[in-house]
């Protein structure tokens, strides 16, 4: 992941541990990598972001990410949303 010079601005947000995958090469082209992140409820949540994302990058993802549909397999739909304990 590229490490960019500026830093985003802004109100300071609390996650509990937040990782980035290695790229995954598709075979048309092209790249992707997931971001993973648990925030301060225990909640985790994920996104694909291009392979060549920067640390601000993923910063600003995770700032933006509004909570939405959770895609599930069809016997799952009726499980509460995936949670750690808190420490």
């Amino acid at each position: 992941m590229k490490h960019a010079d500026q830093t985003l601005s802004g109100p300071s947000f609390h996650l509990r541990g937040c990782r980035v995958s290695a790229p995954i090469q598709q075979p048309w082209g092209g790249g992707c990598r997931i971001v993973e992140w648990i925030d301060a409820e225990g909640q985790i949540s994920r996104r694909v972001v291009a392979a060549d994302v920067t640390e601000d990058e993923v910063v600003a993802t995770i700032r933006r990410h509004v909570k939405g549909r959770k895609h599930v397999l069809v016997d799952d739909e009726g499980m509460p949303r995936q949670t750690l304990p808190r420490r």
